[in-house]
């Protein structure tokens, strides 16, 4: 049976054999666009999964090397769509597996988590996990978690900005997976914020350990302290930060705190979930420091005209413009 090069990446993909990040990235990238190729990848992955035979002796870099020197051999490569020939593929694959031993490689990622929340602009959500922690979405963030956690552990995906209060089970950590970022906890209240080039794990109360994914670096945190990583500069700061600032959000309060209202604009619109402008220079530079709880827009905007000596005007729809105020 010929097997095709898409198929050789597969194969590649799970024996860790790609050339370079690059290579690997670039697979990645083309599963989630290439539906073909995600569903020859997710085979290969079931029949890694289904032909176990950890008692062969044969090491794992020997393995890997010999089914693709034995896949390169076929001649004249074509595509084999698994969904009219699988029962083909697995009689071969079968074989190269069984003769060559087991490859041990990741679970996908993405096929373990069932439940997706997102949070769009002028949005928090709440979310209770399977083993009852409590776990709120910050506007413009995301959170995956599957249905039920396994014997061994607790694993989330977010993106964003999310708080959380882990239940203490120490038979289960709990992993946060983030972009370039790893939290491990046993029973805590965190904050992980991703949003931007500054990545920052803030703890409240417990004990983590923050991995970072380039240099496997194991940092560990202690209440009030906080984690700032840098992915494009690789700069890692330490340091002591504040609650009460740092998780207002979570509390429906939104924090402006020593800023300019030109600096404002961005927590405004994703807390409220509309756009407010400014277009004069003055205005744009007037300092705010003020803590907005539980305010809707109506009374959000009627503080702000107080507070700043402005006048906020309605142009669109969600779509606002902040100017002098000429009544003096």
């Amino acid at each position: 049976m010929a097997i095709s090069k898409e198929d050789i990446k597969c194969v590649r993909k799970l024996s860790g054999e790609l050339d370079t990040d690059q290579d690997r990235s670039m697979f990645e990238v083309n599963l989630l666009l290439d539906d073909n190729l995600r569903e020859r990848y997710q085979d290969y992955k079931l029949l890694w999964e289904c032909y176990p035979k950890a008692s062969l002796p044969l090491r794992k870099e020997h393995f890997a090397k010999r089914v693709l020197k034995e896949i390169s051999q076929e001649p004249k490569p074509k595509i084999i769509l698994f969904s009219t020939k699988i029962k083909a593929l697995v009689t071969v694959a079968a074989a190269v597996l069984i003769g060559f031993g087991v490859l041990l490689f990741t679970q996908n990622d993405e096929s373990r988590y069932t439940n997706h929340i997102i949070a769009q602009n002028g949005e928090r959500k709440q979310v209770m996990l399977p083993d009852g922690s409590r776990v709120i979405v910050n506007a413009n963030s995301e959170l995956k978690y599957p249905e039920v956690f396994t014997d061994t552990g607790r694993d989330v995906w977010m993106e964003g900005e999310v708080y959380f209060e882990v239940v203490k089970n120490a038979q289960q950590p709990f992993t946060v997976n983030t972009n370039g970022l790893e939290v491990q906890v046993l029973g805590t209240k965190f904050n992980v914020n991703t949003k931007g080039l500054a990545k920052t794990v803030s703890l409240e109360s417990g004990k983590v350990q923050v991995t970072l994914e380039d240099s496997g670096d194991k940092i560990q945190l202690r209440p009030n302290e906080e984690l700032s990583w840098n992915k494009e500069t690789g700069e890692v700061v330490k340091r002591n930060f504040d609650v009460s600032k740092t998780t207002a959000w979570k509390d429906n309060i939104l924090l402006l705190h020593n800023i300019t209202l030109e600096e404002a604009l961005l927590p405004i619109n994703e807390f409220y979930g509309i756009e407010f402008m400014v277009s004069d220079s003055l205005v744009a530079h007037k300092k705010i420091n003020a803590a907005f709880e539980d305010q809707d827009l109506d009374q959000f905007i009627k503080t702000l005209e107080f507070i700043a000596d402005v006048k906020i005007a309605k142009i669109a729809s969600k779509k606002f413009s902040i100017a002098p105020n000429d009544e003096k």
